[in-house]
């Protein structure tokens, strides 16, 4: 599976939207849910943060997996999100950064903010959630079969665990 984590708090998130952006949270349903930052779920959360907070969150949507382009172009296709995402200002990918330029490469008049940083591959384990198994160059971290967790690989890349913090407290 692909490991990803997060670029921002959540205060860095608001930071690059407006609040009469019309967003769009877009999340994968497989790596990035088992990353504890995409799914369903995450996302509802996520959104129900934002229109708290005052952002004006127009949809929500899932695919099964973002970095496949044909089901990023079936929701710019199908009846039921082609409109919404024609009015859309800004998308919030909770994808992986493949899923991101599938985004971008489909919609590309609304900004889409990259919030997920993609660190390597790994494993999901019921006993030990995530882990990182073959990180990519830039962490400095070596193969490990037994994997890093994702809260050391995220303290040295500079990035967060999923999901959303507000400062260093979990979004719930």
């Amino acid at each position: 599976m692909i490991v990803s984590l997060i670029k921002y708090s959540y205060d860095g998130l608001v930071s690059h939207l407006n609040k009469d952006d019309k967003i769009i949270l877009f999340a994968c349903n497989t790596c990035i849910k088992f990353c504890d930052i995409g799914g369903r779920v995450r996302t509802r959360h996520l959104a129900e943060k934002l229109k708290s907070d005052g952002y004006n969150v127009i949809r929500e949507e899932s695919v099964g997996a973002a970095c496949l382009l044909d089901q990023i172009e079936k929701k710019k296709a199908d009846e039921a999100t082609a409109k919404a995402f024609e009015d859309a200002s800004v998308i919030i990918p909770l994808v992986c950064e493949d899923g991101l330029d599938n985004i971008k490469r489909v919609f590309p008049n609304a900004k889409a903010i990259s919030v997920i940083k993609t660190i390597g591959l790994g494993i999901f384990s019921t006993e030990k959630g995530m882990v990182l198994t073959m990180p990519f160059e830039f962490t400095g971290l070596e193969r490990n079969i037994d994997g890093y967790s994702l809260d050391d690989v995220a303290e040295k890349v500079g990035c967060y665990t999923g999901p959303y913090f507000d400062g260093n407290k979990v979004q719930e």
